[in-house]
């Protein structure tokens, strides 16, 4: 039969018929020839690779031939012919056709066809598309061919047997060429999975499971660690980062491959590996180390919650960095900052009054009017520390919790919303196992409520550090210099705390949109690791005013691990912007401050440059909620852009790391159990009135005292206020008379008092010791 009688039957076949023409011997050819050529290794000669018409009409000739060959003859290797189209010298029917298949299949089935075959050792990918009859084309691997159970891939392999052909199946032809299903893409590579192609490993077998399944694809696993997934091929542009990118049933996961472990190896129905610039072109630039696209056969929304849960950056796992330069810092210390104590104020609202201010309570509803104030002692008048305690209404619902800190002090809140209203007529304490403690409590207007319990002295406590740190890019002319000043207050930390176990974790945040939401460092008690997490962090992303502030906030108190133990818990809140403004996000916020207030977790804010005033006024009141300050950077250091000052008559300026430093060690410096004063960081702006007074009218004695306070002065008292030593007011008197009048503190803890005298215009204040 002659070749181009066999073309002109082929093209009127196709012509002729409603659909292409089929061959069934051909397809089992051509499985039979691919699964022999797999094995072959030894041999070096370079199969040609044929045109699909080519082919067909070659595989015709030579199959007729090897019927009259010597059996043990080898087959010499087939020469590359090109196609020809050439014109139709007569018609042919379906008859034909069937009569001429049969008659190879059954010479086909007489005879063993040995060939002989080699392929290079280094091969490349390429895709096979249908071939135009009337344009030359040059030489090309032979492609893969899609089968049941088998991987498909466009990446020759290197093969090491002789081809057996035994039966002949059905292949699908066309005027065109071969009609086949490809799965591959240039730089690409597919595997189908069945059920019946598992290997058996031991669970999770998910990564495991595709070793040696797809071209390209390089697959560690091991005891000791775990399963990673690697594309042979590409290379990080920075260098560092090597894992590809993840998407299940289209849902990008990130480059976490933890989350395969979690995944069933029976629902995994196809795994692409996608590299290069169809990668890049599809996923941007943080596909640039390739793409795994695995199909399922159908996940539940729970299990595709998990699959996110597990992968997510900030969640669930320390985030692991990786190696770079060692980051430079500025020098310590230039930094200056400022504090607004709302505590330190009996109409701490005044400030919040004027119109600056006052329009933000009706946008993020937040207003803690209503305070009730706890002092804790023992019966040696030693604070009570780390005590849980319940603020409940006449219907014992509770209204909020909080800890009691290192002074015994307790702040609980009634109504802190806008929206919320107590028609309680009666209020109770009651400690964390239920049991009431009081049941005559008073709101702070009419005076501190001092209870009395059975507790001993603490001597030892945990103190939990946490830094939150806005690192959007409006942060970037700062963050420097506040990555310089944390690490500096790190290493003096441990130095001023006796009887202290410190932890230390922090959570940067961006926004929604951005490189990542949030990234954290759980806490560990070795500063060196924290250290070394925040030389990594830099500024970038953001744009809009409002940044991530619910999602930092709720990952610092629901997913840092606070100590269970007795503990002094200080979250520094850093930033330069507020919340993004909604309902949910206020309910959100409302929620987790309220949260943060349960766990004894006091919130410190920190505003950076260019703070608004909604911003102030937010930051306020998260700090009195939970028993903090508000502070503040200053333009006094000449570094940054322009700071806002705070909505309040005066403040001191102090260098950021003394604050900070100054903020802890109020907060976490245990009292002694016997007789003597440790703790003595007092609040900074009481001090320098205390060092300013030169012509002191008033007289206090005896001073240390064991309770009663004797004042002396001149003219009648307006008012006078006792502070603790953090500045927060505990008591109040007005309108004494002139000469001598008693003050006391028989019922207080032991330690350092702040007293304020206001006699005609003249504020003097006196550090008084209490043993």
């Amino acid at each position: 039969m002659e070749n181009n009688h066999i073309d002109q039957q082929f093209n009127e076949a196709s012509k002729l018929s409603e659909e292409p023409t089929v061959f069934p011997g051909f397809e089992k050819v051509w499985e039979k020839i691919e699964e022999k050529l797999d094995k072959k290794e030894d041999k070096k000669k370079i199969i040609p690779l044929w045109l699909p018409y080519g082919i067909a009409a070659s595989l015709m000739i030579g199959l007729g031939a090897f019927y009259f060959m010597n059996k043990k003859e080898i087959a010499k290797p087939l020469q590359p012919i090109i196609a020809e189209n050439t014109s139709l010298r007569g018609p042919i029917n379906k008859t034909d056709i069937a009569k001429i298949d049969r008659s190879i299949k059954e010479n086909i089935r007489k005879v063993e066809l040995p060939v002989t075959v080699s392929l290079p050792t280094e091969p490349k990918s390429s895709s096979v598309a249908g071939i135009d009859l009337y344009q030359s084309h040059p030489t090309c691997n032979i492609p893969s061919v899609e089968a049941s159970d088998r991987v498909i891939a466009s990446q020759p392999q290197i093969y090491n047997d002789t081809l057996k052909t035994k039966e002949i199946d059905e292949v699908v032809v066309t005027a065109y060429g071969i009609k086949k299903s490809y799965k591959s893409v240039t730089a690409s590579s597919t595997v189908m999975i069945a059920s019946t192609d598992k290997t058996p490993v031991h669970a999770p077998a998910a990564v495991s499971s595709l070793a040696g399944r797809v071209a390209g694809l390089e697959v560690s696993t091991g005891i000791k660690k775990n399963d990673a997934i690697l594309i042979r091929g590409v290379k990080s542009i920075d260098s560092r980062s090597t894992t590809p990118l993840y998407i299940v049933d289209g849902i990008v996961l990130g480059r976490e491959s933890g989350f395969l472990n979690t995944l069933d190896p029976k629902k995994i129905k196809e795994l692409k590996v996608l590299k290069g610039l169809e990668a890049t072109a599809l996923y941007g630039s943080k596909a640039n180390n390739g793409v795994v696209v695995i199909t399922t056969n159908g996940l539940s929304k729970d299990e595709i919650e998990k699959l996110k849960k597990v992968s997510s950056e900030s969640k669930e796992e320390i985030l692991k960095e990786p190696e770079e330069p060692e980051k430079v810092l500025p020098k310590a210390g230039q930094l200056t900052a400022g504090e607004v104590n709302d505590f330190s104020k009996w109409d701490y609202w005044k400030d919040i009054a004027v119109p600056t201010l006052d329009q933000y309570k009706n946008t993020w509803k937040f207003f803690p009017d209503k305070r009730v104030s706890v002092q804790l002692v023992n019966q040696d008048r030693k604070p009570v520390i780390g005590e849980k305690i319940k603020l409940l209404d006449d219907k014992k619902n509770i209204i909020w919790e909080a800890v009691s800190d290192n002074l015994g002090n307790v702040e609980l809140w009634i109504s802190s919303m806008i929206d919320e209203n107590s028609d309680s007529q009666k209020y109770y304490l009651s400690d964390g196992s239920g049991q009431i403690i009081s049941s005559n409590l008073r709101t702070f207007k009419n005076g501190q409520n001092l209870i009395i319990l059975d507790k001993h002295c603490l001597q030892k406590r945990v103190l939990d550090l946490a830094f939150v740190v806005d690192a959007t890019g409006s942060m970037g002319d700062e963050i420097s210099y506040l990555q310089s000043e944390l690490l500096d207050v790190l290493k003096k930390i441990e130095g001023q705390l006796k009887n202290t176990t410190v932890r230390y974790g922090s959570v940067f945040y961006r926004d929604q949109g951005d490189e990542y939401v949030t990234r954290k460092f759980d806490f560990s008690d070795k500063a060196e690791d924290l250290v070394g997490f925040i030389k990594k962090q830099k500024a970038g992303g953001g744009g809009d005013t409002p940044e991530a502030v619910v999602e930092a906030l709720k990952v610092s108190v629901d997913e840092l691990k606070w100590s269970d133990e007795n503990s002094t818990k200080i979250m520094f809140l850093i930033l330069d912007a507020p919340p993004h403004h909604s309902e949910q996000n206020i309910k959100k916020l409302y929620s987790t401050i309220k949260a943060a207030a349960k766990k004894g977790i006091t919130i410190i804010p920190l505003a950076a440059s260019d703070t608004d005033k909604q911003t102030e006024y937010l930051m306020r009141t998260f700090a009195l909620l939970t028993n903090g300050t508000y502070t503040f950077l200053t333009d006094d250091s000449g570094i940054g852009n322009s700071h806002i000052k705070p909505t309040i008559d005066s403040y001191e300026v102090e260098k950021l790391n003394d604050l900070l430093l100054r903020l802890i060690l109020q907060r976490a410096v245990l009292p002694e159990c016997s007789a003597g004063i440790s703790n003595d960081n007092i609040n900074k702006k009481m001090e320098r009135e205390i060092e300013s007074q030169i012509d002191i009218k008033t007289v206090l004695f005896p001073n240390p005292t064991k309770g009663q306070l004797q004042i002396k002065t001149r003219k009648p008292i307006e008012e006078l206020f006792i502070y603790d030593l953090a500045g927060k007011i505990i008591m109040r008197k007005e309108k004494l008379p002139e000469g001598k009048n008693t003050i006391d503190l028989t019922s207080y803890p032991q330690g350092i008092y702040l007293v304020r005298i206001h006699t005609n215009d003249l504020w003097e204040t006196f550090k008084v010791i209490k043993n």
